[in-house]
């Protein structure tokens, strides 16, 4: 009996979700120490005291990275399970530090729109973990490589964006109104419509109408776009 897979779609919903709720629950923990919130803190400033540009450039490739690790079969999910834990746990850290719960700095952090473009780059990433496996299970890598392809250009894109808006997120935060940050949403919402589209072409295989037939390979022709 041939395994049968999901819809990487759901894959990445499923993933989205555990992740959010990894965060909400990890970050509400009273959880002291010290020297991890002096270190967060040492680094955080040596980040958002920088330019836009140099600024995005620690942000974006250090975000690449993780998801790119995130792509890995197996190594990719126990990857995702750490950033989470690893994230979350500053955040409660710092929660602790100064008196606030730690998901209520969570919370926070989800009124900005660059965590509504990084946090789902995670989730496609460790999705995408899945579907390869899948495929190296099944032998099907060879007529599916190009959608694994597609998905990681799409990561890549989207992590660029994120970092972007981060980056002005954090240089509108030093303005006399740290709220203008807020504005950040104006691009940020085409931006999102952009990529659901894009994601929705490059996974335009599960969107099609009708069964696709058992001998059809899975191909994939950058003519589509």
């Amino acid at each position: 009996m041939e395994l049968k897979m999901p819809r990487l779609r759901r894959i990445f919903i499923l993933s989205f979700i555990i992740e959010l709720a990894g965060f909400a629950i990890i970050s509400s923990l009273p959880i002291h120490n010290p020297a991890l919130y002096s270190s967060f803190k040492s680094q955080d400033h040596a980040i958002v005291s920088q330019s836009f540009f140099p600024m995005w450039l620690s942000i974006f490739p250090h975000n690449l990275l993780i998801a790119t690790i995130e792509f890995i079969p197996v190594i990719g999910i126990l990857m995702f399970g750490f950033s989470i834990i690893s994230t979350a746990t500053v955040i409660a850290v710092e929660g602790t530090a100064t008196n606030i719960n730690g998901f209520a700095i969570f919370a926070s952090l989800m009124m900005f729109p660059h965590s509504w473009l990084e946090l789902p780059a995670y989730a496609v990433a460790v999705s995408t973990s899945v579907y390869i496996l899948y495929y190296l299970l099944t032998k099907k890598l060879k007529t599916n490589y190009m959608k694994i392809i597609y998905m990681y250009i799409f990561v890549v894109i989207e992590l660029a964006f994120a970092g972007a808006i981060e980056t002005s997120e954090i240089i509108l935060e030093r303005s006399p109104h740290p709220l203008y940050s807020l504005y950040m949403w104006i691009p940020a919402v085409p931006i999102i419509i952009f990529l659901i589209w894009l994601y929705r072409r490059m996974d335009s295989d599960e969107y099609k109408s009708g069964k696709k037939k058992p001998e059809e390979p899975d191909l994939y022709d950058f003519n589509q776009f």
